[in-house]
C-alpha cells in the first residue's frame, strides 16, 4: 500500500495544532482588541482637543498683532520728532522743553506720586485742571489719545463737542486743558498732533483711528 502524503499547511506557526474553532475565537479577541485600541485613541485625541480648546478660552493671550503695531510712522499726519522717552527719576524735575505743543514725546514722569498731584500716567478721562506735560506723555506713550483746548472764555461749546467724541468709558483717552498752544485745539498720540480751530469730528475719529494704540508701551483697554 502506498503512504499516505501529509497536506501542507500554510497555517502560521503559531496556529499549527489550533482547530478552526480555535483559530475563530482567536481572531475574534484580536479584533476586539483591535477595537478597543482605536476607541481609546479617539478617546484620548478628543479630550486632549477639549483641554487645548478650554484652555484658549481661559487662559489670557498674547495681544494679537493687529491690536499692538507699534508707531505709525505713516498716516495723514507728519511724524512728530523723537524727544525720547526716558524716565525722571524724582517726578518733579521737568522734561523740556519739548519740540512739539502739547508734547508728543520726550522725558516724564512715572509712578503714584508726581508734582502735579497725580499719578503718571494719570488715569484716563476728564480733567479741568492743568496737566503737564511730564504727565501727558506718559498716558500717551501707553497708547492713548490726548484732547486739549486752550482758550480764554473756557470755550464751554468746544469742551463739550470733544467730550461727546469720547466713550462713555473714556479707557485711552485723556482731556485737559492746555495753554499756550497754537491752536485752539490740540488731539495728541505718540508722536503725532492735530491742531484745530474748531471741532471737527470727522478729522478727530480719523485721527484716533490711525493713532490709538500706536505707541511704544501700547495697551489697548487698559483702565488705569
Amino acid at each position: 500500500m502506498a503512504e499516505s502524503k501529509r497536506k501542507a499547511t500554510t497555517r502560521p506557526v503559531s496556529r499549527r495544532g489550533m482547530t478552526k474553532g480555535q483559530i475563530r475565537e482567536e481572531r475574534r479577541i484580536r479584533s476586539r482588541a483591535r477595537s478597543r485600541r482605536k476607541r481609546t485613541l479617539i478617546g484620548f485625541a478628543g479630550l486632549l482637543f477639549a483641554i487645548v480648546f478650554i484652555a484658549a478660552l481661559i487662559v489670557p493671550q498674547n495681544v494679537p498683532s493687529n491690536n499692538i503695531q507699534g508707531i505709525n510712522t505713516g498716516g495723514h499726519i507728519a511724524l512728530d520728532p523723537d524727544d525720547g522717552r526716558d524716565h525722571i527719576e524724582n517726578n518733579v524735575d521737568l522734561g523740556g522743553p519739548y519740540s512739539v505743543v502739547p508734547a508728543t514725546s520726550g522725558p516724564h514722569w512715572f509712578g503714584p506720586n508726581t508734582g502735579a498731584g497725580v499719578p503718571a500716567p494719570a488715569r484716563w478721562g476728564r480733567y479741568t485742571e492743568v496737566l503737564p506735560d511730564e504727565v501727558l506723555i506718559h498716558n500717551l506713550e501707553h497708547g492713548g489719545i490726548g484732547f486739549h483746548y486752550d482758550c480764554e472764555d473756557g470755550c464751554p461749546e468746544i469742551v463739550k463737542a470733544l467730550d461727546d467724541l469720547i466713550p462713555r468709558n473714556p479707557s485711552m483717552y485723556i482731556m485737559s486743558p492746555y495753554p499756550g498752544m497754537p491752536g485752539k485745539i490740540a488731539i495728541t498720540a505718540w508722536r503725532h498732533h492735530l491742531y484745530l480751530e474748531e471741532v471737527d469730528a470727522e478729522q478727530i475719529r480719523r485721527f484716533i483711528e490711525e493713532y490709538q494704540n500706536r505707541a511704544p508701551e501700547s495697551v489697548p483697554g487698559n483702565s488705569f
